[in-house]
């Protein structure tokens, strides 16, 4: 039989490869300063990217105008062809009951404060669900003289009166004292929901009607919870289609979903 011997050369290959592999480790790790370097670079990319997030919301918020100008209004109001008819004004209507608190402002008809007042955060602040610019709700269309407009940039005419024991304000865009696009609110005692109903009255010689309406409607959720981890944790969307089938998008990781038809949501 042969005996079996070590062989010498294998072994100083192995301590040569594993020596080379040690020395590209270390020949190729990246020094403090490259780190730094590489740290900075990261931060200056973030802040870009937040810097161009800004701007993109800034690119959305609504037409500013100072209502003390009367060049600035009279600009405005050329802009807007016909639903110019309503006066400017940035009063602000009050729908109040024992649960809910809600600010709807004659700038684009819509809610600009929601307060939730039996409720108050971890440090005592009161509970709010709209507030300081965090939502944004408006019809987009195009008229038939080829304007492009958003009800968020129009002004209403609010009026507020009983129906029974509901609150009712009733807010107009007009272009003519009785043609109009109107956002009703009807709020009951003691309940925290508020039927919200959108109608118009003749206005199908003023939009185009070829082309169709969106509606965009975003809020920014204000964090409630002392905890970030536990408010992304349980918090979701739920939506209503296809036959009463109920849908719900993740609460711990993102999620996006195309629908239509959709019958109602919930967030």
């Amino acid at each position: 039989m042969e005996e079996k011997k070590l062989d010498i050369n294998s072994i100083i290959g192995f301590v040569l490869i594993f020596g080379i592999l040690i020395f590209m480790f270390y020949q190729n790790k990246p020094t403090p300063e490259e780190i730094e370097a590489q740290k900075a670079k990261q931060e200056q990319v973030e802040a870009e990217s937040k810097e161009s997030e800004v701007q993109t919301i800034k690119e959305e918020e609504p037409v500013s105008i100072n209502l003390q100008d009367s060049t600035a209004v009279a600009n405005y109001k050329s802009n807007i062809g016909a639903f110019g008819f309503t006066a400017p004004s940035d009063a602000v209507t009050t729908l109040e009951n024992e649960l809910v608190s809600l600010k709807i402002s004659n700038k684009g008809g819509q809610i600009i404060e929601a307060k939730m007042k039996n409720f108050v955060t971890h440090d005592s602040v009161p509970v709010y669900l709209v507030k300081d610019g965090n939502a944004s709700f408006g019809l987009n269309f195009s008229t038939s003289d080829n304007r492009v407009l958003n009800t968020k940039d129009l002004f209403f005419e609010p009026t507020l009166q009983s129906s029974g024991n509901n609150q009712v304000l009733s807010m107009k865009a007009k272009v003519a004292p009785n043609r109009y696009l109107e956002y009703r609110y009807e709020m009951k005692p003691d309940d925290y929901l508020v039927d919200f109903t959108i109608r118009s009255q003749d206005l199908n010689g003023g939009l185009n009607s070829s082309n169709p309406i969106h509606l965009e409607w975003k809020l920014n959720g204000i964090r409630q919870s002392k905890s970030i981890q536990f408010e992304n944790r349980y918090t979701r969307l739920t939506y209503n289609h296809e036959d009463d089938k109920i849908s719900k998008l993740s609460e711990g990781s993102y999620d996006e979903e195309t629908e239509v038809d959709i019958k109602w949501l919930s967030y």
